[in-house]
């Protein structure tokens, strides 16, 4: 008999006439920057439930606002991704008994967030820019990550239809493990981002940005210590939005990140009898990756 499955559903909803999260080609002379809307705003919500033979229930969800002024933007965005998964795993019938019977297991796979607040001050192609961010995932063994950045950032091209900027500047980031000792680590790193924003027509809009992180302290984890420049962080993003009809689109989101010096890996629970081997320590993937197909509606 086939399972019942609860097809996922997505959803976006615009607050504004332009999405926060898309090109906004924010570096403008200051009477064209007047001229834009002062607010921006978007959120997006998903659900994802399979039951039956297969048992995975999938929430994401996240939102973005700009609002400016003179030649100023205050930005804010938030995303959470929480997937829940049980699996089938083999116990002993009873106590002590030496056959086994199916059982299950519900573990949580993801369970990452993320909240940034972002201010820019623009003089014409140039700004510098100042943000503050937290976050966590848990199965990738952080807690929690929170810290801030201050840097300088121009826009090297720009038309009416593209632009491509970089960043550059120095981040500080606090690491709160869930397992290990010590169970934090303070991180001092350079930053250089680049990224271009595409509209080449009212139909199709697109963004792709690249963002590292190097150390330059040295950092004493759980695992040893990491000398500079051993702890490379990179961020990628890829994004597509096409209009279908009306007010109404269809978006493309791919993002991947890397850590060169992943945090130790929560260890799951252990059957009775079982134990772990004194300093066992392994680590989280270093490679991250997160996919989705949203449907945008514009509601103003």
């Amino acid at each position: 008999m086939r399972s019942p499955i609860i097809a996922t559903a997505l959803i976006a909803l615009a607050a504004s006439a332009a999405r926060a999260d898309e090109p906004k080609f924010a570096y403008e002379k200051k009477e064209d920057l007047a001229k834009a809307p002062a607010w921006a705003a978007s959120v997006t919500a998903g659900f994802g439930l399979t039951t039956g033979n297969a048992q995975n229930l999938n929430l994401t969800g996240g939102g973005s606002a700009a609002y400016r002024f003179d030649s100023n933007m205050l930005s804010l965005d938030a995303v959470a991704a929480i997937i829940r998964t049980t699996l089938p795993i083999a116990v002993a019938e009873t106590q002590g008994s030496t056959t086994a019977v199916l059982s299950s297991v519900t573990q949580t796979t993801s369970e990452a967030w993320n909240v940034k607040l972002r201010y820019d001050r623009f003089f014409d192609l140039n700004a510098l820019y100042a943000f503050g961010f937290g976050g966590g995932d848990v199965p990738a063994g952080k807690q929690f990550v929170g810290g801030g950045q201050v840097g300088y950032a121009r826009a090297l091209h720009k038309t009416a239809k593209d632009e491509l900027v970089l960043e550059g500047g120095i981040d500080f980031s606090h690491e709160i493990f869930v397992t290990g000792t010590p169970n934090s680590v303070d991180i001092a790193s350079l930053r250089v981002y680049l990224g271009y924003l595409g509209n080449p027509s009212e139909s199709l809009s697109y963004n792709v940005s690249v963002e590292w992180l190097g150390n330059v302290n040295s950092e004493t984890r759980p695992t040893g210590e990491v000398g500079a420049f051993g702890d490379n962080r990179v961020n990628g993003k890829l994004g597509v939005t096409w209009k279908m009809f009306g007010n109404g689109s269809l978006g493309f989101r791919f993002r991947c990140l890397y850590d060169s010096a992943p945090a130790p890996k929560p260890l799951p629970a252990l059957p009775p009898g079982l134990q772990w081997p004194p300093g066992y320590t392994p680590l989280a993937e270093k490679f991250d990756t997160f996919t989705e197909i949203v449907l945008v509606y514009k509601l103003i």
